[in-house]
């Protein structure tokens, strides 16, 4: 297990998003951006049991390789920045095996109550990451295009992300002042389950 803090973005527009990915400073202190194709699932009961006690199970595929994550948000700071308990395993098929998840396996039975687990969300993005040595921290930069679906209705992805990797998180504010104050980002306050969750709830 570990922790996951970061804070999202949104970006107003296409042309914004294209200038933070050619922005010369950026590229020139960090380095290029990775590309990283990212599709993604995400299961709950049809009830939002899980959802109900801040936890969500994630089905991920990056570049071809599966990863099954389980999240549980923790804390949210008064800048935007987001806390979370986060385990992460590599899986060889598209499945959800909780028996890989020990330390909270009993927990998610206990709210699942047997009931199934069904696709809630699905997300479909491109991810384009620096990684920046930034003071004491090194953070990962990441923007994100593409969409997210829900019973047949999509919704656009178009963020920042910026993770702590390891240092300080009082620093991540910091570094969006010094290299990203030009471009009009606004605090995101819900994750991209939580703005499918929207989309699944609609008649």
């Amino acid at each position: 297990m570990g922790s996951e803090i970061e804070i999202k973005l949104s970006v107003k527009s296409e042309d914004v998003l294209t200038e933070i990915l050619e922005d010369e400073r950026l590229n020139k202190e960090f380095g290029h951006f990775t590309i990283i194709s990212m599709n993604a699932d995400y299961y709950d009961t049809k009830e939002l049991d899980l959802l109900k006690h801040n936890l969500v199970i994630r089905i991920r595929k990056e570049n071809g390789e599966y990863v099954c994550t389980i999240k549980k948000r923790t804390k949210e700071l008064d800048s935007g920045i987001l806390i979370r308990e986060e385990w992460n395993k590599e899986i060889p098929v598209k499945a959800i095996n909780l028996d890989l998840f020990p330390e909270i396996k009993d927990e998610m039975i206990e709210i699942i109550g047997g009931k199934e687990l069904v696709e809630i969300v699905e997300t479909d993005f491109i991810r384009r990451t620096l990684d920046i040595e930034y003071k004491n921290s090194v953070f990962e930069l990441a923007v994100d295009y593409g969409k997210i679906i829900s019973k047949h209705k999509e919704v656009l992805i178009m963020e920042v992300e910026i993770e702590l990797i390891k240092g300080i998180e009082s620093e991540i504010i910091p570094f969006i002042e010094e290299y990203l104050k030009d471009y009009d980002l606004k605090v995101e306050k819900e994750s991209k389950f939580s703005r499918g969750v929207d989309l699944f709830m609609k008649k």
